[in-house]
C-alpha cells in the first residue's frame, strides 16, 4: 500500500504529494486526514496523508516513519479549501494546513547527539556524556557548538533528530486501590483508608492532601501494585474576567422578524446582511439563531473582527450556552487553542465564537454562520497565508447548506452592493431596544484652531468635553487613526493636501531622495518647502502615535486615570480582556487604536475625540474614504448607548470633506451612493477584482524585466488589464529591489493558470513573485 503524502514544508516547489510505502503493521491505521512522520532528505518532517493506493510507478519509494494520529486532523473539505484557497492566493497548501489545525498540532526537531563506542572527547564536551551515551542539544551543550561540530566531522559523535508535538494533552493523575492489603506503614494505611471511603479514583494531590503524606508511602504502594495510576485528560480552563450573566431579553417585534427571516432559511445556503444602527441588538439576534441551530442539531461559528470583543460577547454566548461553546483566537495559549480545537471536533462544543481563524473551526453540519462588524479589514489576512474570512465563509456556507449573516452598522460596499444585485438580502435595524438617542456630532476645525494660536492636539472644544466628563465621573474614549501613520504633506494653515495629477491619490513622502511619489502610477515631484496653494512655510509630513498621544492627555490633564490600548500594550495574554475590565471598573481615558472603536459598550462613556479624523482620508488608498466612515461612524457609536446622551467631537483640517459630513449626519446611504460611484468611474470593487503583483530580487534590472516579462506574458493569455510596471509603495524590503503590476481582472481560471505558471518560471530565474489580491497601498 502507498500513502500520498503532502509534507509540511510551505514552499510552492513542494506543493504535491510525496509517495511513501506503507508499513504492514500501520496499514489499518494509515487514511486519508492523519499527520504522519515521513523522511524527506536528510531529515524527517511532518505530512499530512492526501490519498491512498495500491502501488506507484516511482522508485525506491521509503517507507513512512510513524503515524501521528489516532484520528484524521483534516478532512476532506479542509482538502478541498485548501487546494481552492492554494489555487487562487498562489500559495502552498502546507500554510493553509497551518492556519487550520491549533499549533500544538506542529511538530518541533529535537536534536540529540550520542558519543560513539571507545573513543574519547574532548574535556569540555566529555563531562556531559560521564553517565549518558547520549544527551539534548541544548543549554550548556549548545554553546559548545562549534566543537560539536568538529567532533562530528571527526566522527567521534552521532547526532540524530526526534520530532515532537509542538503541545499535548494536559492530564491528570489519578490513584485507583487495585487490591485491598494491610501494609505496615501508617502513611500507606492512611492512603489505603482515604481511597477506600472515596471508592473510586482519586486525584494524586487531592489523595495526598487527603492522607497528609508526601509522594513516597504512594510510591511503595504502586511498587507493590496495591494502587495502580490512572491518567485522565483535563481541558484547560480558559478563565474570565467578566461575569458570565444571561440577561433576560425579550425581542423586539423588529429583531423577531429579522430572526425569523434567517430561521425560515436555515439549511439552505442564503447569505444575509443585517444592517442595523449602532445598539440596534444585533447580538440578541445572534443568540436567538444560535439556540434555533443548536435545536436542530447543529453548530455554528461567530467571529467577530477584533480579539478585543471576545471577552464580553463570549460572556454573553457562555451565559446563555454553557459548555457548548468554544472559544478561539490567537491570544490563547497554545495548549487553550489545543483544548477548544479538539473540543469542537469531538462535538463537544458546537458554537465557537472567535476572531479570523475561528473560520476554519473543526465544526460538523455547520448550521449558521455569523460574521459580525464584517466591514472589518481584521477579517482579511494578508500572507502566510493570505484569505479573506468572509470569502471562506461563503465557502463553508455552500458546503454546509447554513445562511450566512454579516452583521454591520456600517456594511462594506462590497457587502452592501451585493445586496443590489441579488446576492445577498438587506435586513434592516433602525432603532435601538434600550431607547436613548444618537450621540451629538460635532466637528472641530484644526486650521482655526491653529489660527488662534492652539498649537496641541486638542482643539478647545474637545479640551473643555473632556474636563466636563472628568468632573462627572463619566468616561472618554480618544481614538487615533491608526490609518494616518502613513506620511503624507498637509498645509496647517490652509489644510491642503498634496495630490497626483493622474491618480487624485495623495502622494508619499519619500526622506531618502526627499521626494513625493505617487505609489499607484509612479509620478514623481520634488518635496515642497512651502504650501502649493498659499504658500505657507507651516508645512507637516503627517502622523500621530497612541504612545504620543497618551502622553500628551496626562500633561493635559494629570489627574486623569488614562489607558491605553494598542499592538504594544495588548501582547500579553489576556491583555486585552484587562485593559477594558481596567478601564471600565476605574478608568477615565482610553486612548487607542481602531480596536477600541468596534462593538464595546461601556455604560460610563459618553464622550468620543477623534484626534486628526481626516488623516485616514489622504494616505494612498482607493479604500481611504471608505475605511474612515467606516471607522469614524464606529467610534461614534460608542459614546451615549444609555439614558445618558452621548457627545462626539472629530477633530480635522480638511472639515469640508463629504465623508465628515456623512459621518456627522449618520448617513450611511447618502455615503454609499457617493462611494459606489466612484468606484465605478476608477473601476475598483465590487466592479472588478484588483490584485497587485510584487517582483522581488536583489538586483533592480532582474526584478524590472520580470515584471515587463509578466506584462507580456499576461497580455498574451489573458483579458485582464495591467497597469505597470511601477514602483512599490515600499520599494526596497531587506536590501533587495521590487517592481510591481496592477491587475484589474474578474478571477477568470485562465488568469489563475497563467499566474501559477509564471510563478514557477521566475522561480526557477530566481525572482519572487508574490500576488495579493486585497491591496490597500501601492
Amino acid at each position: 500500500m502507498i500513502a500520498e503524502v503532502l509534507v509540511d514544508i510551505p514552499h510552492r516547489a513542494l506543493d504535491r504529494a510525496f509517495d511513501y510505502e506503507i508499513p504492514k503493521k500501520d496499514a489499518h491505521r494509515v487514511v486519508v486526514g492523519k499527520r504522519v512522520e515521513v523522511p524527506f532528505g536528510p531529515r524527517r518532517v511532518m505530512g499530512y496523508v492526501h490519498a491512498v493506493k495500491d502501488e506507484t510507478d516511482v522508485e525506491g519509494v521509503k517507507p513512512l516513519s510513524a503515524v501521528l494520529d489516532a484520528v484524521p486532523s483534516l478532512t476532506d473539505e479542509n482538502f478541498r479549501l485548501a487546494e481552492t484557497l492554494a489555487g487562487i492566493h498562489l500559495y502552498p497548501r502546507a500554510a493553509y494546513f497551518r492556519s487550520m489545525l491549533p499549533g500544538a498540532l506542529s511538530m518541533r526537531r529535537k536534536r540529540y547527539l550520542k558519543k560513539k563506542e571507545g573513543v574519547s572527547l574532548p574535556d569540555a564536551l566529555a563531562f556531559f556524556f560521564d553517565k549518558q551515551k547520549e544527551v539534548p542539544f541544548e543549554g550548556a551543550v549548545r554553546k559548545e557548538e562549534s566543537l560539536v561540530a568538529t567532533c562530528l566531522a571527526e566522527g567521534l559523535l552521532e547526532d540524530r533528530f526526534e520530532l515532537r508535538q509542538a503541545e499535548k494533552a494536559k492530564t491528570i493523575d489519578y490513584i485507583e486501590l487495585v487490591r485491598e492489603a494491610t501494609p505496615r506503614g501508617k502513611k500507606q494505611q492512611a492512603i489505603i483508608e482515604v481511597l477506600k471511603r472515596h471508592g473510586k479514583p482519586i486525584e494524586k494531590d487531592r489523595l495526598l492532601d487527603k492522607a497528609a503524606c508526601s509522594p513516597g508511602p504512594l510510591a511503595s504502594l504502586l511498587s507493590k501494585g496495591i494502587v495502580r495510576v490512572i491518567s485522565r485528560e483535563r481541558y484547560r480552563e480558559i478563565t474570565h474576567i467578566y461575569e458570565l450573566v444571561d440577561k433576560d431579553v425579550v425581542l423586539t417585534p423588529a429583531q423577531q422578524k429579522v430572526r425569523d427571516h434567517v430561521r425560515n432559511a436555515l439549511g439552505e445556503a442564503e447569505e444575509f446582511l443585517l444592517h442595523g444602527v449602532i445598539a440596534s441588538g444585533k447580538t440578541e439576534i445572534y443568540l436567538a439563531l444560535a439556540e434555533e441551530v443548536l435545536a436542530r442539531g447543529e453548530s455554528a461559528i461567530v467571529l467577530l473582527p477584533e480579539i478585543s470583543l471576545t471577552p464580553k460577547v463570549t460572556a454573553r454566548f457562555k451565559a446563555r450556552f454553557g459548555s457548548e461553546i468554544a472559544i478561539y483566537h490567537s491570544g490563547l495559549s497554545v495548549g487553550e487553542q489545543y483544548d477548544e480545537w479538539r473540543r469542537m471536533k469531538r462535538g463537544e462544543a458546537r458554537i465557537v465564537v472567535g476572531a479570523r481563524s475561528a473560520i476554519f473551526a473543526p465544526l460538523s453540519d455547520i448550521g449558521l454562520i455569523v460574521i459580525d462588524e464584517e466591514q472589518s479589514e481584521s477579517y482579511i489576512q494578508t500572507e502566510n497565508p493570505p484569505y479573506d474570512a468572509r470569502e471562506v465563509a461563503r465557502m463553508r456556507m455552500k458546503k454546509h447548506d447554513a445562511p450566512l449573516v454579516l452583521g454591520s452598522a456600517t456594511p462594506s460596499v462590497e457587502t452592501y452592493h451585493r445586496t443590489t444585485t441579488g446576492a445577498s438580502q438587506r435586513l434592516v435595524l433602525k432603532e435601538r431596544p434600550l431607547g436613548g438617542t444618537p450621540p451629538k456630532i460635532t466637528l472641530a476645525d484644526m486650521k482655526a484652531e491653529f489660527r488662534k494660536g492652539n498649537t496641541s492636539i486638542f482643539s478647545e472644544n474637545l479640551r473643555e468635553a473632556i474636563e466636563k466628563r472628568l468632573q462627572a465621573g463619566e468616561q472618554t474614549l480618544l481614538l487615533i487613526n491608526r490609518r494616518g501613520h502613513a506620511r503624507f504633506v498637509l498645509c496647517r494653515s490652509c489644510g491642503y493636501v498634496i495630490r497626483c495629477e493622474n491618480c487624485h491619490i495623495s502622494m508619499t513622502y519619500h526622506k531618502h531622495n526627499d521626494t513625493l511619489v505617487c505609489h499607484h502610477c509612479d509620478k514623481k515631484r520634488p518635496s515642497p518647502d512651502r504650501c502649493p496653494s498659499c504658500q505657507s512655510r507651516h508645512i507637516r509630513f503627517m502622523g500621530l502615535g497612541t504612545e504620543k498621544a497618551e502622553e500628551l492627555v496626562n500633561e493635559a490633564f494629570p489627574k486623569a486615570r488614562t489607558i491605553r490600548m494598542d499592538k504594544d500594550t495588548t501582547r500579553r495574554k489576556d491583555a486585552h480582556e484587562k485593559i477594558l475590565h481596567r478601564f471600565e471598573t476605574r478608568g477615565d481615558i482610553l486612548v487607542g487604536t481602531q480596536m477600541i472603536a468596534k462593538g464595546l459598550d461601556f455604560d460610563k462613556v459618553t464622550l468620543v475625540g477623534v484626534l486628526s479624523a481626516d488623516l485616514g482620508l489622504h494616505v494612498p488608498d482607493f479604500y481611504a474614504e471608505s475605511e474612515t466612515f467606516y471607522l469614524l461612524s464606529q467610534i461614534a457609536g460608542r459614546s451615549g448607548r444609555r439614558e445618558t446622551r452621548g457627545e462626539v467631537v472629530i477633530q480635522a483640517y480638511s472639515l469640508d470633506h463629504p465623508v465628515l459630513a456623512f459621518v456627522e449626519n449618520a448617513s450611511y446611504e447618502d455615503f454609499y451612493e457617493r462611494e459606489i460611484a466612484y468606484r465605478e468611474k476608477v473601476r475598483v470593487p465590487p466592479f472588478v477584482h484588483l490584485s497587485q503583483m510584487l517582483f522581488t530580487h536583489k538586483d533592480d534590472r532582474s526584478a524590472y524585466r520580470a515584471a515587463l516579462h509578466a506584462v507580456k506574458s499576461l497580455r498574451k493569455k489573458t483579458s485582464a488589464e495591467i497597469l505597470g510596471p511601477s514602483r512599490p509603495r515600499f520599494a526596497f524590503i531587506d536590501g533587495k529591489k521590487r517592481y510591481q503590476l496592477l491587475l484589474r481582472h474578474r478571477f477568470e481560471v485562465e488568469l489563475l493558470q497563467a499566474l501559477s505558471t509564471l510563478s514557477a518560471d521566475l522561480d526557477e530565474q530566481g525572482v519572487t513573485m508574490s500576488l495579493d489580491h486585497y491591496p490597500r497601498t501601492f
